[in-house]
């Protein structure tokens, strides 16, 4: 039976499946604020157009070592779909969000899921919570986008799509790719030629030998230095995770303000959060001011890594795939100022400017999927050490949209904590407001609330005085 018969998955989806261990699944959670959505209308919403994707019909199964895409053929929506009657009042909300964000999605099924409750005050809440080997952040946003309309008449006009997985093209496609970055352009010679090639290139060999032994010094140095990176330093957030989780949202702010925030100052919206983060974390980290001073505390950050793939690795946006990877930033958890430790922030952004950690993370996820069980097991690979924090992005529409001909007041998003970080933030973005939101085990006896709100107030301090005066 041929690859293709088969369903093997592509690496870059199965490695996070390989990665993943039960304490700490990887799955993402969005939650959608909808006024006047029933069930009714949800379930064939379900079946026309989030079905209309063939990934989704399909669930994970380990196959000889590996994974492959297994069709359901008992896919039925009403099985990914619960409804909850209960007339949750804004304090009973996040506890709810709390117990589903617990519970593991079924593994004999295609693992994702939706939650509606009709009956919420302030407006029917549907949660959803999707593996992420079915797709990564960015992904994830452009199809929500693609299941939006602009107006409760229209419907949908491009969504779904078929489910090729060619394992054998991907890999020789990822070898040329590989051979390229090292040898160039023109590749390695073939062997039965070596001799010719050697005699006709004699005078362009040490031009040609010395770039290509260059860029593969530059991988090697960057890979080793990459997995002998350290463990972030002993605090709250360095404990075993149990796999219970908490979780909170904050209220709306501008996301214009933030960014002609981030513009006065001449640094990112992200160097922005990134020491609102900072902020946070010294009075979370259970710290002496004399420990917090040689404290290395890092944030990972995930990266779209798509436009540095060739066209050929590329997962299309429009198309439920992965292509993230990571990298870590060492926060200035010693800053006594808002201003020092964004400028900080910068600079150590700027280090890692041609740094090819989040294309290596990609990587070694991808080749995850293909190690011994013995090597899978090894804690935290393939991210090399444990973060304390995560800091992630969910980019919605910049207007407001409408789902099944109901409009979406609020939309949010919950990231995995990659790496085994201890509490992972998302920066989410929609209809032009901006909305942190937190979530954190059990086993890092973290006020999830209070952290968010010192977040918050961090970064409303930062607007006032930089923007505002």
């Amino acid at each position: 039976m041929s690859q293709q018969a088969l369903h093997l998955m592509l690496p870059a989806d199965a490695g996070w499946l390989a990665a993943e261990r039960p304490e700490n699944p990887l799955v993402t959670t969005v939650l959608l604020r909808v006024q006047g959505l029933t069930a009714a209308r949800l379930r064939e919403f379900l079946h026309v157009y989030w079905g209309a994707w063939e990934r989704f019909r399909f669930r994970p199964e380990p196959y000889a070592g590996y994974w492959r895409w297994q069709e359901s053929v008992d896919f039925d929506v009403r099985q990914h779909l619960d409804i909850v009657l209960d007339r949750f009042t804004s304090p009973q909300q996040q506890p709810w969000i709390n117990a589903v964000i617990s519970q593991p999605l079924p593994i004999y099924r295609p693992l994702w899921k939706f939650w509606l409750a009709p009956n919420a005050v302030g407006g029917g809440l549907l949660l959803m919570r999707i593996h992420h080997c079915y797709a990564d952040s960015a992904s994830l946003a452009q199809l929500l986008e693609q299941l939006f309309t602009a107006s409760p008449q229209q419907h949908p006009v491009l969504y779904g799509a078929a489910h090729p997985a060619d394992l054998e093209r991907w890999l020789q496609c990822a070898k040329n790719w590989l051979s390229e970055r090292v040898f160039g352009a023109e590749g390695p010679p073939p062997e039965n030629d070596a001799v010719q090639t050697a005699a006709a290139a004699a005078g362009q060999l040490p031009g040609t030998f010395s770039s290509s032994a260059a860029t593969a010094l530059e991988l090697a140095g960057q890979l080793g230095s990459y997995l002998a990176q350290p463990d972030d330093s002993p605090s709250n957030l360095s404990r075993p995770l149990t796999g219970q989780r908490q979780c909170c949202w904050s209220a709306a702010i501008p996301d214009a303000r933030l960014q002609a925030t981030a513009q006065t100052l001449g640094v990112s919206s992200r160097d922005v959060l990134a020491a609102c983060i900072t902020a946070a974390l010294q009075a979370q980290l259970g710290l002496s001011p004399q420990a917090l001073e040689q404290a290395q505390i890092n944030l990972l950050l995930p990266v779209d890594v798509r436009p540095q793939l060739p066209a050929s690795l590329r997962p299309a946006l429009s198309e439920p795939g992965n292509g993230s990877g990571s990298e870590r930033l060492l926060l200035p958890i010693d800053g006594d100022s808002f201003v020092e430790r964004v400028y900080r922030i910068k600079q150590e952004v700027r280090r890692l400017r041609d740094s090819l950690q989040p294309l290596l993370t990609w990587g070694l996820t991808a080749c995850n999927a293909f190690l011994p069980e013995m090597i899978k097991q090894t804690p935290l690979w393939p991210f090399a050490a444990r973060p304390s924090a995560a800091l992630a992005s969910f980019d919605g529409a910049g207007v407001v949209r409408y789902l099944a001909g109901c409009r979406v007041d609020e939309l949010v998003a919950w990231s995995p904590q990659i790496a085994d970080a201890g509490i992972s933030v998302t920066a989410c973005r929609y209809a032009g407001q901006l909305r942190l939101t937190v979530v954190a085990d059990h086993s890092a006896n973290l006020d999830v609330q209070r952290f968010q709100s010192d977040c918050m107030v961090a970064l409303n301090q930062a607007l006032v005085s930089y923007l505002d005066n």
